[in-house]
């Protein structure tokens, strides 16, 4: 289980956003990541640009119960 933290939205209007699953593919061509999120959701298609943050979650592989996405807060 991955943790991703990814800026959305228009430039002067940007939200972070938090996302848990896997990295399923990396285009250097295109700069995208593909990303599976948590929950059997679609796979999309990620920015590299947009990345905040990229790494394990280790609470979230203890639970086994993490949601596919959560309000960033820290």
């Amino acid at each position: 289980m991955l943790r991703l933290d990814v800026e959305c939205g228009m430039r002067n209007e940007t939200v972070l956003h938090r996302l848990y699953g896997t990295v399923t593919s990396y285009e250097p061509g295109t700069g995208r990541v593909g990303f599976s999120p948590a929950g059997g959701h679609p796979t999309i298609s990620v920015p590299v640009h947009r990345i905040v943050a990229l790494s394990g979650d280790r609470q979230g592989r203890s639970d086994g119960q993490m949601p596919a996405y959560e309000p960033y807060a820290e």
